[in-house]
């Protein structure tokens, strides 16, 4: 497994509207991209946040997924749409140790 996240601090510009379209092209990305096996983006709770206020947080199946899920048409689109609104982002990618499987039967 492979694990992306990334971490935002949007500008004052954003709004409903803006949250609206990223849980769109989310959705697009979910459905097109092969080897995904969780995409999420929410809003960080955390209390020690330090101002990144969103994540995307992504599993793969494996490195490849993720290489070709970089330059597909849904996440080309989804960071077209976000980007001109992030102050500060930060990423972190890695390859997750065999665990099994996530949900015990």
């Amino acid at each position: 497994m492979f694990l992306h996240v990334v971490m935002m601090e949007f500008d004052e510009r954003v709004d409903a509207n803006f949250f609206g379209k990223v849980e769109a092209l989310a959705e697009r990305v979910r459905q097109e991209c092969a080897g995904l096996v969780l995409y999420h983006f929410g809003e960080n709770v955390a209390d020690r946040s330090q101002g990144y206020t969103h994540a995307t947080s992504s599993l793969f199946s494996d490195a490849a997924s993720h290489d070709a899920y970089q330059v597909s048409a849904a996440h080309v689109a989804m960071k077209n749409h976000m980007v001109p609104f992030i102050k500060r982002i930060v990423v972190y990618d890695g390859q997750l140790p065999d665990i099994g499987p996530l949900i015990p039967k």
